[in-house]
């Protein structure tokens, strides 16, 4: 039965997809049978279901399909403008109407092989793609249209969504977000044309292809995107809500990781996690800073742009509700708590009120110092405790930007300073010395095969 797992979580897939199976029943079935990962010896061992299974395999083929693609078709575009203006336009048209049919045509014959060419077959559909973008703005060029030049990204996201969910394709829904950054962010700050509606192209059409297709590189992508996207709707009524309706957002991820564990999707709990702290330590290390802008609240903001702004804080608020009144969610030991904690912290203590009009500039930047710093000290004592040495020697690069940030901000005499810097390094040394106690400890009492 183990070498049918492959084939039996796939079948387990497809009966969600369609239907058949709730997404409990899923759970059950991915747990009775997990994936079998074969290692270099040719052994198979299995793994826990926070990684069984995945949409898009692995990321690295998607990013190399889409390299590939991109390279490849830029070198296409570039043989042909070398002979570009002696080309007679019909020529011209048919060459590029040519060269995307041929791309497609090769694309669909080992799109569905079952083999390493179904890769080549997604490359080659990118391609295809990517030569029809390049295919608008040289039929412009041929005919001389005189046209809004955004819209040309907007068709070619159309078309580069429309193909991710038909064929379905990881890497062409990776594609139509990049498109879809290019045409708001151009009508935002080219022809200030602020576009809400981008971001529910995102939440609608790319985040459920993810959720669909299972592809952690697509989720990660669309998470990262989403609040750039908001952020393109929120700029008409003023800079003071950006970094609010961004805290919002990033902080209900945390929330979404949490509940992730418990759907049919498990593996998104660590793209929802990994996403969330990147944008959060960044977000509250710029709030370090600044604190968090004066503002006289959402009430002056009239309309439909009163809904968009609340629309992130009543779905941070659901989210945070859902995770923490369901036991399966609730976080379970101590640095969970801790973790949670001071995101609710900075949430509820922070961006709420300054949202309804508070004056906690001053406040607020005390807080996103703390809040760094007790990250920095929970990672310490995780990347010890756990003999993780890649969250240690984050931790170490976070206390020492903090400490160069704030302490030359907050010393202006050089014994002060140069005291500061001696302890942090004698901090610092504790700490290697503590991991590699730690490390060796483990080793010692690991049992012998």
């Amino acid at each position: 039965m183990d070498n049918n797992n492959p084939w039996l979580r796939a079948e387990i897939a497809q009966w969600l997809r369609e239907g058949i199976i709730t997404d409990e029943q899923a759970t059950t079935l991915y747990a009775r049978y997990p994936a079998m990962v074969y290692g270099r010896a040719g052994g198979a061992s299995r793994v826990g279901l926070g990684r069984s299974y995945s949409g898009d395999g692995r990321w690295g083929k998607v990013i190399f399909a889409a390299l590939g693609a991109a390279i490849f078709g830029m070198g296409v575009i570039l043989f042909f403008a070398y002979n570009w203006a002696d080309m007679h336009r019909y020529l011209k048209l048919a060459v590029i109407g040519g060269s995307i049919l041929l791309a497609h045509i090769a694309g669909m014959a080992l799109f569905h092989a079952k083999d390493q060419r179904r890769s080549l077959g997604e490359s080659l559909h990118l391609l295809g793609t990517i030569l029809f973008g390049a295919g608008i703005w040289l039929v412009a060029q041929i005919y001389h249209f005189d046209a809004h030049y955004p819209d040309g990204f907007l068709l070619w996201f159309v078309a580069a969504l429309s193909l991710a969910w038909a064929l379905p394709s990881a890497a062409h829904g990776i594609l139509a977000t990049v498109l879809l950054a290019l045409w708001a962010g151009l009508e935002t700050f080219e022809f200030q044309r602020h576009l809400p509606q981008a971001s529910w192209i995102l939440i609608c059409a790319i985040l459920p292809l993810a959720w669909w297709q299972r592809a952690n590189s697509l989720l990660a992508m669309a998470l990262v995107s989403l609040p750039l996207f908001y952020v393109f709707g929120v700029w008409r009524f003023g800079e003071q809500f950006l970094m609010p309706v961004s805290l919002l957002l990033v902080g209900s991820y945390f929330g979404f990781a949490q509940l992730a564990t418990s759907l049919a999707y498990p593996a998104a709990k660590s793209v929802f996690y990994s996403v969330a702290i990147v944008l959060w330590l960044g977000l509250v290390f710029v709030g370090s800073f600044i604190g968090m802008p004066s503002q006289q609240g959402m009430s002056t903001v009239p309309g439909f742009g009163l809904f968009h702004l609340l629309v992130p804080a009543l779905l941070t608020m659901t989210v945070w509700l859902a995770t923490l009144l369901r036991s399966s969610s609730r976080p379970v030991n101590p640095e969970a708590w801790l973790e949670t904690g001071l995101v609710l912290i900075v949430l509820l203590f922070v961006v709420l009120p300054a949202m309804f009009g508070a004056d906690i500039q001053g406040f607020g930047r005390l807080v996103f110092n703390l809040v760094f710093l007790l990250y920095s000290l929970l990672f310490v004592y995780r990347g010890t405790e756990h003999g993780r040495g890649k969250i240690l020697g984050l931790a170490c690069i976070m206390l020492s930007v903090l400490a160069l940030a704030r302490f030359t901000d907050l010393f202006h005499s050089l014994l002060a300073r140069s005291s500061v810097f001696l302890l942090l390094g004698i901090l610092l040394f504790v700490i290697g010395q503590r991991y590699a106690k730690q490390n060796t400890r483990r080793k010692l009492e690991k049992p012998r095969a």
